[in-house]
């Protein structure tokens, strides 16, 4: 019953408006939370408030197939996996369980403590949950938050209006810059960096592309492109001109390796 209800809530064939009415009809029936295993791996999802939560319940799946299918190949026993914007983890988790080991880097602190829950409930000890933002600079900011997708949180003021408009509240989190998290936990180089920060992507990748030394440089980036207008720099000829080309891509992200 619980699962036709968020199948249902998630019709792309409905209108956006009855879809979110609908939506709000069966997150306050049906909002969790709920145990799960999908792929072979456990979470205790709360669908009244992420749309990742939803896409599990809805499809029995993780909801990034087709990002999952590009990085698969990269991971192995050993791997560095660096994930900022690391949700409620699942990339974090489906890394570990390939034998990576996981930085899972997370800004909102409602969403750090389910992503933390996760990974015990996989019995994984090769994560770090990092309660944190990143950016280009140690910062306090607002990070703007939507009680019914708490894994869209940014710190783009820009993205809370038009489209994506919602009741949506900041609230101040500390900033600190990649180089800064990698160097505190002792990751010398980074096989796979993975950056979904809705709109603020620029703001992670270019200053540790600039300041960090280039045996850190990732040799794999999966970076978010959906919210590419609200980047302040456009990271792609960046990226281009230090070597990295365009592997892969989907409707969402790209995925980048560093060439030479």
């Amino acid at each position: 019953m619980v699962r036709a209800a968020w199948r249902l809530a998630d019709r792309h064939d409905l209108s956006r408006g009855l879809r979110k009415r609908i939506r709000a009809f069966v997150a306050h029936i049906f909002k969790g939370p709920y145990d799960l295993e999908a792929e072979g791996l456990k979470f205790r999802i709360y669908p009244g408030e992420n749309y990742d939560d939803r896409k599990m319940l809805a499809k029995g799946r993780l909801p990034e197939r087709a990002e999952h299918e590009l990085l698969e190949p990269h991971l192995g026993e050993g791997t560095v996996f660096v994930d900022v914007g690391a949700n409620i983890g699942s990339y974090s988790v489906f890394a570990a369980r390939r034998g990576a080991s996981v930085l899972a880097i997370e800004a909102n602190p409602q969403t750090a403590h389910k992503l933390s829950f996760n990974v015990t409930a996989n019995d994984l000890d090769n994560v770090t949950v990092v309660h944190s933002a990143v950016g280009a600079q140690e910062d306090t900011l607002p990070l703007w938050l939507e009680p019914s997708n708490c894994g869209f949180a940014t710190f783009v003021k820009d993205l809370t209006t038009g489209e994506w408009a919602g009741n949506w509240e900041p609230t101040y989190v500390k900033v600190r810059p990649l180089t800064a998290i990698a160097d505190q936990h002792g990751v010398a180089a980074i096989d796979i960096l993975k950056v979904d920060v809705e709109g603020f992507e620029d703001r992670v990748v270019l200053p540790f592309l600039r300041h960090a030394d280039r045996q850190q440089w990732p040799r794999v980036i999966l970076l978010e492109t959906n919210c590419r207008p609200y980047w302040s720099e456009d990271c792609l000829p960046e990226l281009a001109s230090r070597g990295y080309e365009v592997t892969g891509r989907t409707d969402d992200n790209m995925i980048f390796e560093l060439k030479g």
